[in-house]
């Protein structure tokens, strides 16, 4: 994606990483093409629904040129001259990438709502710093993040891979020349060993962690999809098969490089990724072979050398242009997108894309001629391999940007609401007049409920649950377990608050995107069955059986899910889902277990706190109707009526009857679209304890 080195393999070239100086221009296509897949993804995913695997054959081409470059210089001299090596790295990359992360920070503070900001200055840091996979992981199992709206810098994700893989991949070459010179001091030989035997040892080492990366790879992209798709460790073997490429010796490079169909071949499965993968689908895994060994094949078949090969289609002046600003046009396309559609509130149109590209190709061109070259190219930096290391001190300008809004953050607010905050005491009718007050929690300082910050709710793919305790431990009246998803989490706060008046020892057994249904669910990310949700459902009840042993559990959770049996959704995955649960119920009944639901929550399909920040004076934009935001027959009402259980309408007290307001009684009722604040759950508790009161009289004994 970022190495401007192109070799060739033409007949003034030996393949495989000997002394190659040309120019190689199909490269600059193949990367043309790779840039054009991710771009045409961006802007339109239905038209490329895998136009992701772009950034797969950038990953195979950087792995491919940076071995051969090492490979050439430890060739030369046996050495390994990291500072140079990370100096050329840094000149070349850093300054482009920092201009980018400015600039794109000054036009996020104009553009992107208060509640994103915070996030975006984490994301400039992380991207500055080479450590944005990382973070994205975190946030891509973190369950609230993970629905958050797309960051402008996000894609530097591959960039940050790409540079840990630089940091890393120079120590096989160190590793390989002590191994050989350890070998020649025991053979007793004084002479350099020959360069076959070092080519041999930095293989077999690069062979070694090619195999072990794309094993865990397959692994992780099974156990954690979500995270798998960003982490290096996935994504290694992709860079190390192109290294792999250039260390092939001589006698197997030249005939490779020969073979035209192994070009063809190649582009025909780079070409076919966009078209055979799919954004839903677990990735990288096995299923990165296809773009991965297309790029591998058509760099290995795709030179002038190569008869009857594709080596004239992929070398037109215009391919290798936009090969040229390839790494600055994946640098700019992507923050344009994100900052024009959020400007717009609306995706990206049918005109609005062409003229985006045609911006980030401008931009690019600029970038690469004005800082790119200069930078990559002044005689000063190339002379001294410490002044181009210092380069990478250009990141430091973005990374102060941010520190200093993160420093002039005001202070976080205490949490209280105070008694000019009634919330849903105005649903209520216990309250009808409330004076003009700011809005609370403000929406750009938005906390997690304290259950959700101590870990007690389980990520998407995890199939172990874990049990949290709240409320009177050391004596409790009652044992009350609240079970489901995160949509169920919305009455933590306001089961807290009861357990601790009532005395009840509160126990939570919470799963992320998980229906407590013995129905075997639908994972909404790759498509396939939701093994760990059900793993996680069935233990619950083993355990509510046999270990918790609670007076009474109390369900919810969020309707719209969908199931193994019924893919497609709709009344008849509702009415699965709701038998499912119905099963667990009835053996909890049976058990002597009082059980009593929770009807689901409004879903009002848009984030509640970016809507109140762009329109402060006027609220009502944020209004969603009622029949839109509330199912009119969830799954609850259908498993109450099999199991005989008790069902609690809270939704009354979250909406009027005719819309679903984004503010009540001066409180923030949303944290994204789905999701209480756990402070307006806080405002519902006395109205909760009553109906659960009324609901199962068991929980009513109190020695208060």
């Amino acid at each position: 994606m970022n190495d401007s080195a192109a070799p060739s393999t033409s007949r003034k070239a030996v393949e495989g990483g000997t002394a190659e100086r040309d120019y190689r221009p199909d490269i600059q296509g193949l990367r043309a093409i790779a840039v054009a897949m991710v771009v045409i993804y961006h802007l339109y995913p239905s038209l490329l629904p895998g136009g992701f695997a772009g950034v797969d054959v950038f990953f195979v081409i950087s792995g491919y040129l940076i071995t051969g470059h090492l490979w050439r210089g430890y060739q030369r001299t046996g050495k390994i001259p990291l500072l140079d090596f990370w100096g050329r790295r840094a000149r070349r990359l850093v300054p482009a990438a920092a201009l980018v992360l400015t600039v794109t920070w000054l036009a996020s503070r104009l553009v992107l709502p208060a509640t994103r900001l915070a996030d975006t200055a984490d994301q400039v840091r992380a991207s500055a710093l080479y450590f944005q996979n990382w973070l994205l992981a975190h946030n891509a199992v973190d369950y609230l993040k993970s629905n958050d709206a797309a960051s402008p810098l996000q894609h530097f994700w591959s960039l940050s891979v790409e540079e840990q893989f630089y940091l890393l991949w120079p120590w096989l070459f160190l590793a390989a020349a002590m191994l050989v010179g350890l070998r020649a001091r025991r053979a007793g030989r004084h002479r350099a060993p020959g360069v076959n035997v070092g080519r041999a040892v930095v293989a077999g080492l690069a062979g070694a962690l090619v195999l072990g990366s794309l094993a865990y790879s397959v692994y992780d992209t099974r156990a954690d999809p979500a995270a798998a798709y960003f982490v290096t460790t996935t994504r290694v073997w992709e860079l190390g098969l192109g290294g792999l490429l250039a260390l092939l010796p001589e006698r197997l490079g030249r005939p490779l490089g020969r073979q035209g169909w192994l070009g063809w071949a190649g582009l025909a499965a780079v070409a076919a990724s966009p078209f055979l993968l799919r954004g839903t689908s677990a990735f990288p895994g096995a299923i990165a072979l296809l773009p991965v060994l297309g790029s591998a094949a058509l760099i290995a078949g795709g030179s002038a050398a190569a008869r009857h090969g594709p080596a004239r289609l992929t070398s037109v002046r215009p391919m290798v242009f936009l090969g040229g600003i390839s790494y600055s046009l994946y640098l700019w396309h992507w923050p344009l997108i994100v900052l024009w559609s959020t400007y717009r509130g609306h995706k990206i149109g049918p005109y609005a894309g062409p003229a985006l590209a045609v911006a980030a190709v401008v931009l690019s061109w600029l970038t690469k001629v004005w800082v790119e070259d200069k930078v990559r190219l002044a005689r000063p930096l190339a002379r001294h391999p410490s002044l181009s290391v210092c380069t990478a001190l250009s990141a430091a300008l973005p990374v102060a940007l941010v520190a200093v809004f993160i420093a002039g953050q005001p202070a976080p607010w205490h949490g209280k609401l105070g008694p000019r905050y009634p919330g849903a005491a105005v649903l209520a009718g216990k309250v009808t007049s409330v004076p003009a007050e700011p809005v609370l929690p403000p929406p750009s300082e938005l906390s997690l409920p304290s259950y959700w910050r101590q870990g007690c709710l389980d990520g998407e793919h995890v199939p172990e649950p874990r049990e949290c305790v709240f409320g009177e431990t050391s004596h409790p009246v009652l044992t009350v377990a609240l079970v489901g998803d995160s949509v169920a989490g919305n009455w933590v706060s306001a089961l807290q608050a009861i357990a601790v008046r009532r005395h009840w020892k509160l126990v939570t057994e919470l799963h992320a995107t998980c229906a407590w249904t013995a129905t075997v669910m639908l994972d909404q990310r790759t498509h396939q069955s939701y093994d760990s949700c059900h793993a996680w459902g069935v233990t619950v009840l083993h355990d509510l059986l046999t270990t918790v042993r609670p007076d009474v559990v109390i369900t919810s959770e969020r309707p719209g899910m969908k199931t193994a049996a019924h893919p497609a959704g709709g009344p008849p995955a509702e009415a699965d889902v709701g038998a499912g649960m119905a099963r667990y119920w009835t053996q909890l009944k049976h058990a002597g277990i009082s059980v009593v639901a929770i009807r689901e929550s409004p879903d009002v399909g848009l984030n509640g706190p970016d809507c109140v920040v762009r329109n402060p004076s006027s609220l009502s934009k944020c209004d969603v109707p009622t029949a839109k935001a509330i199912m009119r027959h969830p799954p609850t009402e259908y498993a109450a009526r099999l199991a005989g259980v008790p069902v609690i309408d809270m939704n009354l007290l979250i909406c009027e009857p005719r819309v679903c307001a984004p503010v009540v009684g001066n409180v923030l009722v949303y944290q994204d679209g789905h999701h209480l604040t756990w402070n307006y759950s806080l405002t519902m508790a006395p109205y909760l304890e009553q109906r659960l009161l009324t609901a199962d009289k068991s929980l009513a004994p109190t020695s208060a």
